[in-house]
């Protein structure tokens, strides 16, 4: 019983929003601050389930110093004077079928898969208009080489839950290289609460989609003047202040390599065919979050509706763990 408490605290401590399975629009007060470390952690466990997208761990670094990567370029801004917020991380992130323990191919199910990702994303925010673009490029590695079979059975060892069986059966290895851009247009823009339209392209060798969706977001005093543009430790951010922000996304999938096996490799034990995989993916959360002295906890209810045709609605948690220095 001891280890599940520990196991717990631990997703607790170390989670975070992402933009991967489910595609979020930035929340500013967690990422406007250029000098932090954020910890991202996704579970599935927190809804006694244990399959699909049932874990990720991110650990994100912003500093002024990644503003001028190689990658700059590429990364579009929403004006010339915009705030921008450059991050390097590192993140894992597992799927599986919904049987994890039987040894044998869970055919007309989700094939086993583990990435590996170095990612540089770019957050340009227009102050006056509440105009954000999001940008990311993914390089990384899919299959055994992610590590996902040994973490796996590592985390379930030590919790004392049955080991998973099947990655033998996990897709290929494989390269991750992808553009991800997303952009979130207000259509209502106050001093605490913005309403939004969003839209996201993701290109490459891991996901290639289209999506639209809307996005509200609410906290006092957080937009225009009065956000943590001035600095998350001034004297105005140390009283304790809370956030919350929605999501509705609705995604055109023409490519996803979690379910297709890499583009590159030919020798996937099992995978799934394109006409298998829907074509349109609902999405939607709901996050809510606390910032105080510099320090921001939020907590993310994911919903995702089923992403192959066989398959079923899917949902998941993201703690987030923020300090902003």
């Amino acid at each position: 019983m001891s280890k599940y408490i520990i196991y717990t605290l631990f997703c607790f401590i170390v989670s975070i929003k992402t933009y991967s399975q489910v595609t979020t629009s930035p929340i500013i007060w967690d990422d406007i601050n250029d000098n932090s470390v954020t910890i991202i952690f996704d579970n599935d466990t927190y809804y006694l389930t244990d399959y699909y997208y049932t874990y990720g761990l991110e650990i994100k670094l912003a500093l002024p110093a990644f503003n001028k990567t190689p990658l700059s370029s590429i990364f579009p801004k929403t004006s010339k004077g915009s705030k921008i917020v450059t991050g390097i991380s590192v993140a894992q992130r597992l799927y599986t079928p919904k049987n994890i323990r039987d040894t044998l191919v869970q055919f007309n199910d989700r094939p086993f898969a583990a990435t590996l990702e170095l990612d540089n994303t770019m957050l340009s925010y227009d102050n006056e208009s509440g105009i954000e673009f999001l940008t990311r490029v993914r390089v990384g590695v899919m299959g055994p080489v992610a590590g996902g079979e040994n973490f796996h059975q590592k985390i379930h060892k030590w919790i004392n839950s049955p080991d998973p069986k099947g990655w033998d059966y996990q897709i290929a290895n494989d390269i991750i290289l992808n553009y991800d851009f997303l952009v979130n247009y207000p259509m209502v823009y106050t001093s605490s609460f913005k309403l939004a339209t969003v839209g996201s392209i993701r290109a490459g060798t891991l996901f290639d989609d289209i999506g639209v969706g809307l996005n509200i977001a609410t906290g006092k005093d957080q937009f225009l003047i009065k956000n943590l543009l001035a600095g998350s430790r001034k004297p105005s951010n140390k009283k304790l202040k809370i956030y919350f922000s929605g999501d509705a996304f609705l995604k055109l999938v023409l490519y996803n390599a979690t379910l297709q096996g890499g583009i590159f490799s030919h020798n996937d034990p099992y995978v799934l065919k394109y006409a298998e995989v829907s074509k349109l993916v609902f999405s939607a959360n709901a996050t809510l979050g606390l910032l105080w002295h510099g320090i921001s906890l939020s907590y993310a209810h994911n919903f995702l509706t089923q992403e192959f045709i066989t398959g079923t609605n899917h949902n998941y948690g993201s703690f987030a763990l923020s300090v902003y220095f």
